[in-house]
């Protein structure tokens, strides 16, 4: 079990939790759901941050792409595994993981030449390859169309379970959660103190 005990956040002089416990099991997909503006975006930076205070490896998945502008996007899912292995390896697994997001051949293109759906691939990628054992991911199918976000689902609940990974996501969507989750934990606003709902 992964927990994280009396939080206490300000945002903007707001106290947004107040003596606040929040716990995930280990290996399984949990969702955070929760109303716009009840801090589930914030909170999740708290916890990454407290993850790697501790010296776990973190893969993280923003809702902006963080993409390097001036470098195409072999070159910036590369920065991730460079001194991890050679370079005919770096250049199977980009391949592999590639394909597996649905954006065969694209390497060469650069973040302005894409959409937001593909930038939100990217950083999906991208977090594979840094194979974190934690994944942190923040409304990571947003903008993505029906068969991308499907296909995208269907691989990553296999890759999670065989990887024996702990994630944990943000989402708005209730199908994304019935596809998807081990847990789901809704988050009520009290306004302060925060009322934590964990349903199987």
């Amino acid at each position: 079990m992964i927990d994280f005990s009396n939080i206490n956040i300000f945002f903007e002089e707001k106290e947004l939790y107040k003596d606040f416990s929040i716990s995930f099991e280990k290996n399984s997909i949990n969702f955070i759901m929760g109303e716009s503006g009840v801090g589930k975006t914030t909170l999740i930076k708290y916890i990454k941050d407290q993850l790697l205070l501790k010296g776990e490896k973190v893969s993280v998945v923003y809702q902006e792409s963080r993409l390097i502008p001036w470098k195409n996007v072999y070159r910036n899912l590369e920065l991730v595994i460079k001194n991890k292995y050679k370079k005919e390896d770096r250049n199977k697994y980009i391949e592999e993981v590639l394909r597996n997001m649905n954006l065969n051949g694209i390497e060469s293109l650069f973040p302005h030449e894409l959409s937001g759906g593909m930038k939100q691939r990217i950083n999906i990628a991208r977090a594979i390859l840094f194979d974190g054992d934690i994944f942190i991911m923040d409304e990571p199918f947003k903008g993505l169309d029906k068969y991308n976000k499907e296909k995208i689902i269907y691989f990553l609940k296999d890759y999670f379970k065989k990887k024996q990974k702990t994630v944990i996501i943000i989402s708005h969507d209730i199908n994304e959660v019935r596809e998807f989750a081990d847990k789901y934990i809704l988050i009520k606003d009290n306004p302060v103190i925060k009322e934590v709902v964990y349903i199987n």
